[in-house]
């Protein structure tokens, strides 16, 4: 088994023990976690009861890895949502700790992956360097389609990946928004 299994088995693993079970939970099930804030939260508030532990294990909701997947429609509604819920904060922007710790849990992350389309190419970005923020350069998150070094910056904007160490924090270590 290679490093990266190893690490996804490691993480198949640790859930279940979260969860109670005697043996990890399936990569779907560790996948859809990740992705899906409210089924990972069905999954903890669940252990106590083992008939809705099962079925929730056994029917983990179906999300798109694939990063072609988001088509252009649905990359420029995303953004224009984005846009809307920055605009509400009246454009602020987060404080430089609070960058720096975004963009390291980014650089971190496995679902961090360079621009394949060709509106993920065209989007301007700062080129690679070592300044904070800038790091990610036009680097895109597989999970929300999202131009990384964009995102880390709106104050409005959040981590889809559940932190599997705390359930009740993104990968970026900030509170999960409910929505």
């Amino acid at each position: 088994m290679n490093k990266s299994n190893d690490s996804l088995f490691d993480q198949c693993s640790e859930l279940g023990e979260m969860l109670g079970l005697n043996e990890p939970v399936s990569e779907d099930v560790l996948k859809a976690s990740l992705q899906d804030e409210n089924y990972a939260n069905k999954l903890l508030s669940s252990k106590d009861s083992p008939e809705v532990l099962l079925h929730l294990l056994n029917n983990p909701p179906q999300h798109r890895l694939d990063p072609q997947a988001f088509s252009t429609g649905e990359l420029v509604a995303r953004a224009a949502g984005a846009l809307l819920r920055w605009s509400k904060t009246g454009f602020k922007i987060v404080d430089d700790e609070a960058l720096e710790r975004r963009e390291n849990a980014c650089l971190a992350c496995p679902n961090l992956r360079g621009p394949e389309t060709l509106l993920e190419i065209i989007i301007p970005s700062s080129s690679i360097n070592d300044k904070p923020g800038n790091r990610t350069g036009n680097q895109v998150c597989r999970l929300c389609g999202c131009n990384v070094n964009k995102k880390i910056r709106l104050i409005s904007e959040s981590c889809p990946a559940i932190d599997l160490a705390n359930p009740e924090l993104t990968r970026w270590g900030e509170v999960v928004l409910r929505t």
